[in-house]
């Protein structure tokens, strides 16, 4: 018969396999809250954004349209709308004439893989040349925001008769839109609706959603890049030119070249 530990051996064996079995205790319960976090998120939030897509179809039937900027907010508004609207559905991308070569090419190929019913607008004038104009922006003179960035795909809007937009902005993005809602009416031109399906999520939801459906996103993201915007925006701080400088030398020394200086190359001497 096999010979039993004594009580001094079993005390020794407790103290060797209780940082073991605390170890294993914990993953268990980090496994169990990360699940709880994926249920609370399916159920109300992916839940909560087809349901207020579902309203937007009853209000403004087909006369609304995805905005997709190429970033990873409205790749997935644009996936949701696909499921609620259908393929159908108009996805306006706005080329601001200074948009990074891979947004370019990344919508492109989403509108070929995902057959979307893609319209391009952009600017009266390339972007460098208003800047020649006009100098570059600041945070007290955001020219360049309404022309290049809104404009364009509202006077497309207005002439195709749509009346609602479907955007990806979130609240969690800026103090300025914590009072964010999921329907929001214009306030003075243009007279476009709104819809903001993902309003209430924040960043570990929208990466959630993107791994959990296996969504192909901008390739930006795998250089570091926070946002995928305008590569010249002059209110990206330094981090944004320093990364620049290293991923896309060639915009980075235009811009070293370019009059009026950029700002933020001014700023760095």
């Amino acid at each position: 018969m096999p010979c039993s530990l004594s009580i001094s051996e079993l005390e020794h064996l407790k103290k060797e396999i209780a940082p073991l079995l605390r170890k294993i205790e914990f993953r268990f319960l980090l496994e169990n809250i990360e699940n709880a976090n994926k249920q609370i998120y399916l159920k109300f939030k992916v839940n909560q954004a087809k349901e207020i897509l579902e309203l937007a179809k009853e209000l403004f039937g087909n006369n609304i349209a995805v905005a997709f900027s190429g970033g990873k907010d409205s790749l997935v508004v644009l996936h949701l709308a696909i499921e609620v609207f259908g393929n159908d559905i108009m996805v306006i991308f706005n080329n601001t004439t200074v948009e990074f070569p891979e947004t370019i090419n990344y919508v492109r190929f989403l509108a070929e893989e995902w057959s979307l019913n893609l319209h391009i607008t952009r600017p009266e004038k390339p972007f460098f040349v208003a800047v020649k104009e006009r100098g570059w922006a600041s945070h007290d003179n955001r020219w360049c925001c309404k022309l290049y960035k809104d404009k364009p795909a509202h006077d497309f809007m207005k002439k195709e008769g749509i009346i609602a937009e479907i955007t990806g902005t979130v609240r969690t993005e800026s103090i300025y839109r914590r009072s964010l809602s999921p329907f929001r009416l214009p306030k003075r031109e243009p007279f476009i609706i709104r819809v903001h399906p993902i309003y209430d999520w924040n960043q570990w939801e929208v990466w959630t959603y993107i791994r959990e459906n296996n969504l192909p996103y901008n390739p930006l993201y795998d250089k570091k890049y926070r946002r995928i915007g305008c590569w010249c925006c002059p209110l990206n701080g330094p981090t944004h030119y320093r990364r620049l400088e290293k991923t896309h030398p060639e915009l980075y020394n235009f811009l070293l070249k370019f009059k009026p200086l950029h700002p933020k190359l001014v700023d760095n001497g």
